[in-house]
């Protein structure tokens, strides 16, 4: 029930990253079964759309070691220990795009997979963007592509476009337009 009282956890640590961790949380349920759940704790991430004047998207393709292939994605990354969203947000354009950006706005959080992680992702729109050098992180794969609005559509209902994190910020932008 919501808002019910939480049972009491019990929590060990299982493992300690350089960008998360996993703790065992050990509890007992409603019907006083003894449950186990390992949980990935990470500090937030934030993820980018970011927009050229003439209303193109710059997104990238990025070889996932995970998942052993080429994805089509916005740029995101995670935020350092005490970093703003925005500030990040700013930081993983330049990394990842080669652009930087003169406004940069909040459009929404979430979750990226609340059943095992508590990662929380800030999305954000880009915009007034200038060209500079970009500084990509040892052993990024990254290229930069440019796509319309309409063609990331049809890129997301056909497939091609796999990454939760780009499909849901830009729902989040698609909503935040006028």
């Amino acid at each position: 029930m919501i808002g019910a009282e939480r049972p009491r956890v019990q929590v060990e640590s299982v493992l300690r990253g350089e960008v998360f961790s996993v703790e065992r949380l050990r509890f007992t349920d409603d019907a006083g079964r003894e449950i186990s759940r390992h949980i990935v704790r990470h500090p937030g991430a934030v993820v980018v759309v970011p927009v050229l004047d003439d209303g193109r998207l710059v997104m990238i393709r990025n070889h996932r070691v995970a998942v052993g292939a080429w994805l089509r994605e916005f740029c995101a990354g995670k935020l350092e220990k005490g970093e703003p969203p925005a500030a990040a947000a700013g930081r993983e354009l330049v990394e990842e795009t080669g652009h930087d950006a003169a406004e940069i706005r909040e459009l929404g959080s979430f979750y990226t997979s609340p059943g095992f992680a508590d990662e929380l992702m800030h999305a954000f729109e880009a915009r007034a963007l200038r060209t500079v050098p970009r500084r990509l992180e040892a052993g990024e794969r990254i290229e930069v592509e440019i796509v319309a609005p309409e063609e990331l559509e049809a890129m997301i209902r056909d497939g091609r476009v796999r990454d939760g994190k780009t499909i849901a910020a830009f729902a989040l932008w698609r909503l935040s337009r006028p």
